[in-house]
């Protein structure tokens, strides 16, 4: 007897967002993206502003970039850069944008710069997702990140999408999105806008940093 042969059933493109439309309505989804889009607005003007401000008044940032130039190779500051996006992001990748603009290729090096916060992104995924698994580790993020973690719930990429953009921590919000599970590839694909964030950020200091 031969086994009849029923072909996937796919749900239709425009029916998925349908049903995501609805979602971020129901969730306030929608709502969230717009502070945090607000929140990407304020955070360029008043580091365009304090930048602006301290190139003016305070010190040469030229000086200071090409001195780190000269003092450390490419590769190092690139590894360096990759290292502080693993979990925390200690040092403001606004900074190593401002130094790209004083090497030899600076569109090149801002790509390279916008690679290694992404893979610091994607470890710190992955460290999330295998740290997650000590019930330690599971109380502290569960206390002391339950607002993201409620946030990452509710609204999926969006707060991934929003952390890649805006101001807000990245490399944490990587390693929340590990922890509860979050889809591995559409991690991969929401931290891709961490590219866009670069080329903004870019396209407004290249301009001022002449």
């Amino acid at each position: 007897m031969k086994t009849q042969f029923h072909p996937p059933k796919f749900r239709p493109f425009w029916k998925s967002i349908e049903l995501t439309h609805r979602f971020y309505q129901i969730t306030g989804g929608y709502q969230f993206l717009l502070e945090g889009l607000k929140k990407l607005g304020i955070g360029i003007a008043v580091f365009i502003a304090v930048f602006i401000a301290l190139q003016t008044w305070v010190f040469d940032f030229r000086a200071l970039t090409e001195s780190v130039t000269e003092q450390f190779s490419w590769g190092v500051v690139i590894v360096f850069q990759f290292l502080s996006e693993v979990i925390t992001g200690v040092i403001s990748p606004e900074l190593f944008i401002i130094w790209a603009k004083s090497t030899p290729y600076p569109w090149l090096t801002l790509f390279s710069l916008a690679t290694a916060s992404y893979l610091g992104g994607v470890v710190s995924y992955l460290i999330g997702y295998h740290l997650h698994r000590f019930p330690r580790i599971h109380r502290w993020i569960d206390n002391r990140m339950a607002k993201q973690k409620d946030q990452l719930r509710r609204f999926g990429g969006l707060l991934i999408y929003l952390a890649a953009l805006t101001p807000l921590p990245f490399p944490p919000v990587c390693t929340l999105a590990g922890a509860v599970g979050f889809k591995w590839r559409w991690f991969l694909k929401v931290a891709l806008v961490r590219y866009l964030r670069f080329a903004i950020y870019a396209a407004l200091l290249f301009g001022v940093y002449a």
